[in-house]
């Protein structure tokens, strides 16, 4: 019986730092990693929603239709983002007409880099569009009825 209790605990001294904490490590990691997306892919939706508001004026008065102006975009997109997620990029603004294109990208520091590179980019592409008469998205539903 006291040859069981031994190899038992051998069993326990090899497995727990080859196998249990490496793949503790990993889903601190992956954890780390997927909060650091969701919070970023927010973001840069947020501020898609902000660059897109930015009308090209001249156009409009113009007769040329609704069309979002670059430069103000740009200007509000990294203002925004760097307000909102100082450490994140913004690598890409596209406007074709009344749609907006943007990409972002944050790297992230793991705090248990045991798999390779100990920190990790990354992206996040969004897109938005504006619309005239458009006001929230709120703005066209009813009320609710009952609240939990």
């Amino acid at each position: 019986m006291n040859n069981a209790r031994g190899q038992v605990l051998v069993f326990f001294a090899l497995v727990l730092p080859l196998i249990l904490l490496p793949a503790a490590a990993y889903a601190v990691d992956a954890s780390v990693t997927a909060s650091a997306y969701s919070r970023l892919v927010e973001v840069t939706a947020r501020v898609a929603e902000d660059a897109a508001q930015q009308i090209d004026i001249a156009r409009l008065r113009a007769g040329g239709g609704i069309s979002i102006d670059v430069v103000s975009a740009t200007r509000a997109a990294a203002d925004a983002l760097a307000a909102s997620e100082p450490s994140a990029e913004l690598n890409d603004l596209a406007v074709l007409g009344p749609e907006l294109r943007l990409a972002t990208t944050e790297t992230v520091v793991l705090p248990f880099p045991f798999f390779g590179s100990p920190r990790v980019a990354v992206h996040a592409e969004v897109s938005a569009r504006i619309a005239p008469g458009y006001d929230s998205p709120s703005s066209r539903l009813p009320l609710p009825v009952s609240t939990f």
